[in-house]
């Protein structure tokens, strides 16, 4: 006669060892099994039919008469629990139904009572759902009303800004249009050019007053090296047009001296009789 053939379940549902008792034993001594790890008994001696699965701790030739025993008087105490439960429920729904039977003291005045009750809540609630319904309809128009502020604000303050742009951008041009005003009016008016003398090598300047008033300058003459010499000597144009507008450089002339090569002119404004004078201009000699 063959031994039963055990089979153990692994988590997913499928077989995943069987052997004999006695191997199952075994594996439970070495902890490769424990007592509640799910088994079928395949074979004979059968106490469940081939499909069933239970615990290891429910086959006495396993796990000894007294797990199966403990197992067995566990079904036992499962079972008066459940027949206490269905008695519990029993009573519960005879209590139900006698409750339901029995005739409701003053029945027609709590249904009616119920009945105002239910009519005045009505009221309250449509009362209430047209509060509601004007309170957002008051919304809506308020914030409609904001959103179109809103956007004027917004416009509004795109105008200033634009504003404020173009008049910073108008006061920065006027400020350099101002700066160049000034620089044009305090430059030296006169028009310098470079001849060679007739009576030597060096150069002779001209020296042409461009503008219509007189100008009472100073001019210096500097070497080459840039060093300011003692040659200076007081220069008066007349306005353009006139005679004495335009005077040179030379012997017997208002600058008596003849340039040479690297030496420069500096011509230096020295009228008191104006508020403001123009700034001093050097040419050096070519």
């Amino acid at each position: 006669m063959e031994s039963p053939i055990y089979l153990i379940k692994s988590r997913s549902g499928e077989t995943l060892i069987q052997g004999t008792a006695e191997q199952i034993a075994a594996w439970k001594k070495e902890r490769r099994v424990n007592d509640k790890d799910e088994l079928k008994r395949q074979g004979w001696l059968l106490y469940e039919n081939d499909e069933a699965w239970s615990v290891i701790e429910a086959f006495p030739e396993i796990s000894g008469p007294s797990a199966h025993a403990f197992i067995c008087k566990k079904r036992k105490h499962n079972l008066w629990l459940f027949a206490g439960a269905c008695s519990v429920a029993l009573l519960g729904f005879i209590l139900i139904l006698v409750n339901q039977l029995m005739p409701a003291y003053d029945a027609s005045r709590r249904i009616q009572a119920s009945a105002d009750s239910e009519a005045k809540a009505v009221g309250v609630a449509r009362e209430a759902v047209l509060s509601k319904q004007k309170a957002e309809s008051a919304a809506s128009a308020a914030l409609a009303q904001a959103e179109a502020e809103k956007e004027l604000a917004r416009k509004v303050m795109d105008e200033l800004q634009q504003q404020v742009k173009r008049t910073g951008e108008a006061k920065a041009e006027a400020s350099l249009l101002s700066a160049k005003l000034e620089e044009i009016k305090l430059t030296m008016p006169v028009a310098i050019r470079w001849r060679e003398s007739l009576l030597n090598n060096d150069q002779v300047v001209c020296i042409t007053n461009t503008s219509g008033m007189p100008l009472k300058l100073l001019a210096s003459v500097y070497n080459a090296a840039g060093v300011q010499t003692r040659n200076q000597y007081s220069l008066t144009l007349e306005p353009a047009g006139l005679p004495g507008s335009t005077k040179e450089s030379g012997v017997g002339e208002s600058v008596k001296y003849y340039f040479k090569q690297g030496e420069s002119l500096e011509l230096t404004d020295v009228d008191d009789a104006k508020n403001y004078r123009f700034k001093a201009i050097r040419k050096t000699c070519p």
